[in-house]
């Protein structure tokens, strides 16, 4: 019997588990590259607004072509160049918009008012207004005249204002007897209801009653061109960016530079422009 006959056999399966283990080590090493390559060739998914190549999603309530629309567009796009952050703006409903910017999928929104952000505790409101919106009384009626607001008191007037505007409903309901104060729904409606003499005089945002007028639907009407404002309320709200909370630190840079184009009388020059373009300036 050979003695060295164990040892040899030892050896043996000594060579087989090291190259059992080198087979391995190197299937291990080709799986790790393979899984590194994979990885670096996938995109992120996850990039948060920080990252400078996403840009900036500022959400704006209806159609691009209207007022508030292109004249937000007109305002951020210098700002945001300014301040040197890419910026897109996407238009939703304001309900589908504010729960964009709730969720994180967008950033801001345009412009709310003051008291906007209240009970919202995921916004950060910028501390200089962006737009400012006026209250007037409207008529078809070119006799009808209005010295002050008080004379609506003596006078027997049909008024009308658009539900949800609380600067209409506060002001007026000291002024005109609950019997001659009504509602609408709309603004559509509270302005045909007007020029079909149903109402003496409506309530309105400015912008929104010449935004109706110069639409195909209004202008198409005999007596449009008689609408006029009667009477301004006397009072603009004005209307801020709300951030949502991930940008807080951006707030003050963003209403800096708001400031700083007001004094340069950006925003009154944005404003004729929009509304030339529109048609409602010679």
């Amino acid at each position: 019997m050979r003695t060295d006959a164990p040892d040899t056999h030892r050896t043996r399966a000594h060579a087989g588990r090291t190259r059992s283990q080198w087979r391995a080590g190197v299937q291990l090493l080709c799986g790790l590259v393979v899984v590194c390559l994979t990885l670096a060739a996938t995109p992120v998914l996850s990039q948060t607004p920080a990252i400078a190549d996403r840009p900036f999603i500022v959400t704006a309530g209806g159609e691009p072509d209207t007022w508030g629309s292109r004249l937000g567009w007109l305002i951020y796009t210098e700002a945001f160049k300014r301040l040197g952050i890419p910026f897109r703006m996407e238009h939703y409903t304001l309900a589908r918009g504010a729960a964009m910017v709730e969720q994180g999928l967008a950033d801001a929104e345009l412009s709310r008012v003051y008291e906007y952000g209240a009970d919202r505790p995921y916004l950060v409101r910028v501390e200089e207004s962006v737009v400012d919106i006026g209250f007037s009384l409207y008529s078809a009626n070119p006799a009808l005249r209005l010295a002050r607001l008080e004379d609506l008191r003596a006078a027997k007037f049909q008024v009308e204002y658009r539900r949800g505007l609380l600067l209409c409903e506060s002001t007026l309901k000291p002024l005109v007897a609950s019997e001659h104060l009504s509602d609408v729904s709309t603004r559509e409606q509270g302005l045909k209801k007007m020029l079909t003499g149903r109402t003496d005089l409506y309530c309105e945002i400015d912008v929104y009653v010449q935004q109706e007028l110069h639409s195909p639907e209004f202008k198409s009407l005999a007596n449009v061109a008689q609408v006029r404002r009667v009477i301004s309320l006397g009072k603009s709200i004005p209307t801020y960016p709300y951030l949502n909370k991930k940008h807080a630190a951006l707030a003050p840079r963003l209403a800096a530079v708001l400031k700083q184009m007001k004094a340069q009388g950006l925003m009154q020059v944005y404003q004729q422009q929009v509304e030339r373009e529109l048609g409602w300036l010679p």
